[in-house]
């Protein structure tokens, strides 16, 4: 909670599980916060695999798989150039170093994402109950506000789901962050501005040595990522150095931007942008995706598009269904991605 040394010397609070660790103070600062159990219940959640390993390579590693959030077989490879253009299902971030993918359809997964536990037990939770992986769901993260259709873990009591994003973000202990040299620690009630968007949330990763902070969703915001105004992969950037105030600008809204601030970056093509311009209301629902919508909104299911080149008028309210939409491949019908909700 604190972030500073604990003495062995003095009584703490310890979770193996979680491998957390508290001062006493510190946990009982807040009466709100923690119940005192005087019968620990001996009974685990369920963690059985959820990987089943069908082939080894000579160096122990797990070459072909079973996961039981696809019905195909998941092989190991590390080309990522091969799919740079592509994202992970499971945190839906850029592919990157070592992945598995399906040879029979368009999945992909992080060697990480591959590993996660079933359960997960995540002390900042409100809930003391066990957090459950989940996939195929469409949910907006109760962190973050973004909605995803990727995997997440889901509360058991309160059925709040949490993205991956955030649960790497919110878990105590040392960060490293790209584009800072020193680690970056959680604090729960840290105030002031996020260097990367200016923006004054009281959760937020600090570093130590300097004057540097920054909320959950920048230090979990895509090393890189694509937009239509440029072909080539966009560059998150941290500082930009042209002192020439004409430059300041996003090439996507061409409204002004703040150079102390992140922003996305082509130095191919000298394109910049801001983070939201690029990323967009809905960066983590993939494209393609199915979602069951209401018998009352549709009776068939409905894919997630994006409208490029036309836009056709919502069924729903009548708008031009700019950007993400949800269509049926069925008949002629197709809505905003906000309006089934």
């Amino acid at each position: 909670m604190c972030n500073c040394e604990v003495s062995t010397e003095y009584g703490s609070y310890y979770c193996s599980e979680c491998d957390v660790i508290f001062h006493v103070k510190c946990a009982m600062k807040n009466k709100n916060s923690y119940e005192i159990v005087e019968n620990e219940d001996e009974e685990s959640a369920d963690v059985s695999a959820i990987t089943k390993v069908l082939e080894w390579n000579d160096a122990g590693e797990a070459t072909v798989i079973e996961h039981i959030t696809h019905i195909h077989h998941l092989t190991l490879s590390d080309g990522v150039g091969e799919y740079d253009n592509k994202c992970c299902d499971g945190c839906l971030l850029p592919i990157s170093d070592s992945f598995y993918y399906c040879t029979q359809c368009d999945f992909f997964l992080h060697k990480v994402c591959v590993e996660l536990p079933k359960v997960k037990q995540v002390w900042h939770h409100p809930c003391q109950a066990s957090l459950v992986l989940t996939s195929n769901e469409l949910f907006r993260c109760v962190a973050c506000g973004y909605w995803s259709k990727a995997f997440a873990y889901k509360c058991e009591e309160c059925k709040i789901r949490t993205c991956l994003r955030c649960i790497i973000a919110l878990t105590p202990g040392a960060h490293t962050c790209v584009g800072h040299k020193h680690p970056v620690f959680l604090y729960t009630e840290h105030r002031g501005g996020c260097v990367a968007c200016g923006e004054n949330y009281i959760r937020r990763l600090c570093c130590k040595d300097c004057d540097f902070s920054l909320d959950h969703k920048c230090f979990s915001l895509p090393i890189t990522s694509q937009h239509k105004s440029d072909e080539h992969l966009l560059s998150l950037t941290y500082h930009d150095n042209n002192s020439y105030s004409e430059s300041h600008f996003c090439d996507v809204c061409e409204e002004r931007r703040d150079p102390n601030f992140w922003f996305y970056y082509c130095a191919t093509c000298d394109t910049s942008a801001h983070v939201d311009c690029v990323l967009g209301k809905h960066p983590f629902v993939k494209l393609g995706s199915i979602f069951e919508a209401p018998e009352v909104v549709h009776e068939h299911p409905l894919t997630v598009v994006k409208k490029i080149y036309y836009y056709p008028n919502c069924s729903k309210c009548g708008e031009p269904c700019f950007d993400l939409a949800l269509e049926c491949t069925e008949c002629n019908f197709i809505v905003h991605f906000r309006c089934p909700r």
